[in-house]
């Protein structure tokens, strides 16, 4: 799956935040402000997800839900669970058959981050906005090619695989920021820049990495 050629790809996620009651008023988009009601611990809950869609020669569908908890000042630990579905068309040349073959894959994994909001270093509210984020992502998924030496079946990079089932591990270290835009009372807009620190073969990504989301309070 992850041995596509190395491209800039920009997702686009829709990511719905289900917040208690009151918990946009001590969050963004008024970061810097004094909360409303009483601090407590689900008023530091947020869950949500995200929803990603890739369509060509590779066809792809992303589930990842999360939860995010507020633990001190601005500072946010969060959980993601990560469901992929990929479908890869005429991604190896099978030397003996004389033809291309397309697989599909099914990806299951999760990730770890942290997000830090500048709202408490700076009373502006273009810059209290803008937040740091690290994150540890883990995959896995079953390949239905093994590499082998002298194998009848090639990748685009001329790597060798013979048939049968391998195991594939993909470990990402994120690291970057984004933006937070509020566009109302509860909905606001999350523009995310992150690099991937191990960019290997089987990485799934390509640096940048962009991320689009949208966030709904309700």
């Amino acid at each position: 799956m992850f041995s596509l050629g190395k491209k800039i790809v920009v997702s686009f996620f829709i990511s719905f935040l289900f917040l208690s009651p009151g918990i946009a008023q001590d969050t963004i988009p008024s970061l810097y402000s004094k909360p409303s009601h009483p601090d407590n611990f689900w008023r530091r809950i947020r869950v949500g997800g995200n929803l990603g869609f890739q369509f060509g020669s590779v066809t792809g569908i992303t589930v990842s839900p999360e939860v995010t908890i507020r633990t001190v000042d601005q500072l946010y630990v969060g959980l993601r669970f990560i469901y992929q579905y990929y479908n890869y068309k005429n991604y190896f040349w099978d030397n003996d058959s004389k033809e291309y073959l397309s697989y599909e894959s099914n990806v299951y994994g999760g990730g770890i981050y942290l997000r830090y909001y500048l709202a408490s270093l700076f009373n502006n509210i273009i810059v209290g906005n803008l937040f740091a984020h690290v994150e540890y992502e883990y995959q896995t998924y079953t390949r239905p090619y093994t590499n082998s030496i002298g194998g009848h079946i090639y990748d685009p990079y001329g790597n060798t695989f013979s048939p049968g089932n391998s195991l594939v591990e993909v470990n990402s270290f994120f690291v970057g920021g984004g933006y937070r835009q509020p566009v109302g009372n509860r909905v606001a807009m999350e523009f995310l820049l992150l690099f991937n620190l191990n960019d290997t073969y089987n990485s799934p990504y390509s640096n940048p990495i962009f991320r689009l989301g949208v966030g709904v309070g309700l």
